[in-house]
């Protein structure tokens, strides 16, 4: 049985140019259909399987997949926007680059730890320059945000101390396979910067330099091993006190330190269980902290 077609010319005169139209016949394109019985293998296989609930989870899952990107986006997205800025950073601008910062929408503690992240690893890789203009940066942030859905308020400041004690603790676990000493006196650097700027408070800079002091204290009879770790802390010492800007408010965490020194360097130079350039090291950390003290006595 054949279709009846009409077919339409139109004649486009400005562009000098003819399309043509076909119009089947309703009733005759529906009379052709039916007479068609030859089964579809395809056809009959989709509406075997075919499940409205399949459909339905599919779609779900599409919905999540979208979500799922959109996210990692973002966190792409914010993540750029921090190190970009950082970057940035110089003595000029950074009023700059604290407002810039302040306009990201921070939507999950995540991007908000990687503010953190970002500024911990600039101050503990960038030059003296750089380092207490981060540091500035941070104390700017320290009342900055975010609320959680429980309506809890997750502090910068507290994700970023948070961080430091977690890099404090790697520096002095001197058994742990990942222990250097490049990497620790990064960390000693990076507290003593924020101590510069008053973010670690006194209390904390104390007990971290007790912690140090139990570990220099001279044992009887240690293995080589303790030595070795009063080596270390020696070495983690000087360089927390050689970082830290010396003045009269910094007194209070260096009370005792020098006249501790000098008593463990007196055994120590007798007994000889550690090395010569590290009871060297101690001896110049006996003659800043003396330096200073005249200095700080003297005005």
């Amino acid at each position: 049985m054949n279709l009846k077609v009409k077919i339409y010319t139109v004649y486009y005169i400005d562009i000098m140019e003819t399309q043509r139209y076909y119009v089947y016949n309703p009733s005759d394109l529906f009379e052709k259909l039916n007479l068609n019985t030859k089964t579809n293998v395809d056809v009959e296989d989709f509406f075997k399987k075919f499940s409205f609930e399949e459909v339905s989870n599919q779609h779900i899952a599409k919905g999540n997949s979208t979500q799922l990107f959109n996210k990692i986006i973002k966190e792409d997205t914010t993540k750029a926007r921090i190190i970009g800025y950082l970057n940035k950073l110089n003595q000029h601008n950074l009023a700059k680059v604290v407002s810039s910062i302040r306009e990201i929408v921070f939507q999950t503690t995540d991007e908000l730890n990687e503010l953190v992240f970002q500024c911990i690893q600039k101050i503990k890789r960038d030059n003296d320059l750089i380092r207490p203009l981060v540091a500035a940066l941070c104390k700017e942030f320290l009342s900055l945000y975010f609320i959680t859905s429980d309506t809890d308020k997750i502090y910068f400041r507290k994700l970023l101390l948070t961080e430091v004690k977690k890099e404090y603790l790697s520096s002095i676990d001197f058994d742990s396979d990942e222990w250097t000493k490049e990497k620790s006196d990064r960390v000693m650097i990076l507290i003593s910067t924020l101590f510069n700027e008053k973010i670690i408070e006194d209390k904390i800079m104390l007990s971290i330099i007790n912690d140090l002091k139990k570990n220099i204290l001279y044992k009887e009879n240690e293995t080589q091993e303790y030595y070795e770790c009063v080596e270390k802390s020696i070495q983690l010492l000087s360089c927390l006190v050689t970082s830290i800007v010396l003045n009269t408010d910094t007194k209070i965490v260096f009370d005792g330190l020098d006249e501790f020194l000098k008593n463990q360097m007196q055994i120590y130079e007798e007994v000889k269980c550690i090395q010569k350039k590290t009871r060297l090291i101690c001896k110049n950390i006996i003659f800043e902290l003396d330096k200073y003290y005249s200095k700080i006595n003297f005005s």
